[in-house]
């Protein structure tokens, strides 16, 4: 079944050896977090992003 397959030591050594090999490389590889606040907006931006302010409103007389 689904349980001797992963029964097999070789399979389970093979699993240990690429977690390790992977925490071993992914351990150098630095992520940047930090942006500040005109970047942040920027980056929104170029995305689509509107302030609610900068939007035409065209109410069709549907409410009052």
């Amino acid at each position: 079944m689904f349980f001797d397959f992963f029964s097999d030591r070789k399979i389970l050594i093979g699993i240990g050896i690429g977690i390790l090999i992977t925490t071993f490389i992914m351990s150098g590889v630095k992520i940047q977090y930090q942006m500040s606040k005109s970047q942040i907006e920027d980056k929104a931006r170029s995305m689509g992003m509107h302030y609610p302010d900068e939007m035409k409103v065209m109410d069709k007389g549907g409410s009052k």
